[in-house]
């Protein structure tokens, strides 16, 4: 099973989508088997990488589909198809990303 990189280019010190993003990254590891995830300060960040906050995710930038913050069906959908797989009897749960999305930019 192929390996998934998962980075996360955040401003220092974090706040708002910074704070969301690396949030995100337990529910992420909880859910999907095959990913490697690095958070990278933006001072850090390859120079080719974009500025941050920003999630990418096998070398491609996560977009927001239709808001202005990336929704869990965002991350589910790039994950998925950038090759997650999540672990025997775990179902990817959009409403469990968009919780700890709402609670950190509240």
């Amino acid at each position: 099973m192929e390996q998934v990189e998962v980075k996360i280019i955040t401003k220092c010190p974090p706040h708002g989508r910074c704070k969301m993003y690396s949030s995100i990254v337990w529910l992420i590891i909880s859910t999907f088997r095959n990913v490697k995830i690095s958070i990278i300060p933006e001072d850090f960040k390859d120079k080719n990488d974009p500025a941050g906050p920003c999630v990418i995710i096998k070398g491609k930038v996560v977009e927001p589909s239709n808001t202005i913050y990336v929704s869990g069906e965002d991350f589910v959908n790039a994950l998925k198809e950038a090759g997650a797989a999540p672990y025997e009897g775990v179902s990817p749960d959009i409403s469990a990303f968009n919780e700890v999305i709402e609670k950190r930019l509240s």
